[in-house]
Formats: structure tokens, C-alpha cells, sequence
């Protein structure tokens, strides 16, 4: 009679991994290490290097102020391969559908990953000249409409920012100016709209605005992109008008 495998190393740090993951739901959406360990019965020191893991992959995230952990964009991304029934895709869908037959530019709703923020659904424009931006794009915070939103409204994001070194220039319009980023990051948060001036890619912009959960909180943002040769400063204004209208209408739908 054979007998039964024993489990690899490899093997049991991956459980643990998994155990760490399924712990959180959605009655309990935040987490510290000791309650972790002490509810898995997992060594405090194998929990906090376990977490470390899953948040260099994306798959956690750590507020930094509570230090408690968050199920991250990573899992999102898992989950958006497995189903296109995502909730905030689900509800933003018909929303960025009539944006982009109202503005005819491409729209699309993207989330925080890490410190970069991530495409999770998009609607390209239906003319010939247009800015595409693919699901599962990400872009530099700094660079972006959506990525000042972020900043202006995810308590701690900016420090977390500005940790990383000195702000890339990715194009001759980049803001590599803390100051004038923080600038732009105070306008965004009064106006609940931020703006993108060929800072990404050369001769794009764009125009953002936050969808909001029940209590306030940022959950994505909402932007349409366009080439700027083609629109004046009167045109940009009012599909900004129209993209906060939309964020609006989603935020509404989400906390219904």
C-alpha cells in the first residue's frame, strides 16, 4: 500500500497564502496581522511575510495609516478574467455606453493598483480618430485624469507616491513638479474633475471624474480620452461636464 504524499514546503506556504486570502469577506473587508494569525492559527512572523507577498503581487493591499490589510487590485484582475459580471463593471457598462455615444471619445472607469492605476473597463470611440485605452492598461498616477483623483481622494496615496523617488517624465508635458502635482491634486478634489494635457502620450487627454461609494469613499474613476488637436478648450469643458454627470449616475447606481 502506497503512502499518502506529504505536502512540499512549497505546498503548505501556499495554503497558508490562500488561508490568509479567503479570511477576509465582505463582512470583514480589513484585517491586521495578529487578528490573522490568531484566527488562523499561523505564526504572527509567517502572516506579516505571507502578507508581504500577496501585496508585492497586488493580490493585498495595506492602508498605511491602520496598517491593516485589504483585498487588492490583483484579486480584481483574477476576477474580471473569470467573470465579466464584476460589479462595478456590471453597473458602470451602460453608463460609459451612452457617454461614448454622447462625447464620441473613447471612456473608460479605472481603479487603483498599487500606485499605478489600472483599466477595468473601455469603450473605444467610434471614429476613426480616437485614443484607444485597452482593459488591463495601467498608467502612472501622476500622468493621468483618473491617477489625480486618486491622489486627491485615497487618504495617504500621495506620501505612498512620492516614496517611490522622483516623478518619471514620460512625456515633455509630464508634471515631474511635486508642487505643481499637489497643485492639480487640491483643484481635482474641490472640483471632483481632473484634467490630462498630453502628459501620458503625446497629442492625448483626458478629463476625470470620481465614482463615490455610499459613504464617500473613492472607488473608481471615470475618464474620457481624446486626441487634443481635435477639441478646443470650450469642447474639453463640456465633455468634463458630461463625465462627472455619468460618475454621478454610477455612484448613485452603486450605493442603490
Amino acid at each position: 500500500m502506497k503512502k499518502p504524499k506529504t505536502p512540499s514546503a512549497e505546498h503548505k506556504t501556499l495554503d497558508k497564502a490562500m488561508q490568509i486570502l479567503h479570511a477576509f469577506s465582505h463582512e470583514e473587508p480589513e484585517l491586521g496581522i495578529g487578528e490573522l494569525s490568531a484566527r488562523l492559527g499561523i505564526h504572527k512572523s509567517i502572516v506579516s511575510r505571507l502578507a508581504a507577498g500577496l501585496r508585492a503581487w497586488s493580490l493585498l493591499e495595506q492602508d498605511p495609516r491602520t496598517k491593516l490589510f485589504k483585498v487588492g487590485a490583483g484579486a480584481f484582475r483574477l476576477g474580471a478574467i473569470y467573470s465579466g459580471r464584476q460589479a462595478l463593471q456590471k453597473i458602470s457598462a451602460p453608463f460609459l455606453n451612452h457617454l461614448v455615444e454622447d462625447t464620441r471619445q473613447t471612456c473608460h472607469v479605472a481603479i487603483l493598483d498599487g500606485v499605478s492605476m489600472l483599466v477595468v473597463t473601455s469603450v473605444e470611440s467610434p471614429d476613426a480618430l480616437r485614443v484607444i485605452m485597452r482593459l488591463g492598461d495601467r498608467r502612472a498616477l501622476h500622468a493621468t485624469a483618473a491617477g489625480k483623483l486618486m491622489l486627491a481622494f485615497i487618504p495617504g496615496l500621495m506620501d505612498r507616491l512620492l516614496e517611490q523617488g522622483p516623478l518619471p517624465s514620460i512625456t515633455a508635458a509630464t508634471i515631474t513638479s511635486v508642487a505643481k502635482l499637489k497643485a492639480q491634486v487640491a483643484a481635482a478634489r474641490t472640483d471632483r474633475l481632473a484634467t490630462n494635457e498630453g502628459e501620458s502620450n503625446i497629442g492625448a487627454g483626458a478629463v476625470a471624474a470620481p465614482i463615490l461609494g455610499p459613504d464617500g469613499t473613492f472607488v473608481a474613476a471615470i475618464s474620457a480620452v481624446f486626441p487634443l488637436s481635435t477639441l478646443s478648450p470650450t469642447q474639453r469643458r463640456a465633455i468634463g461636464v458630461r463625465v462627472q454627470k455619468a460618475a454621478s449616475e454610477i455612484s448613485s447606481a452603486m450605493s442603490s
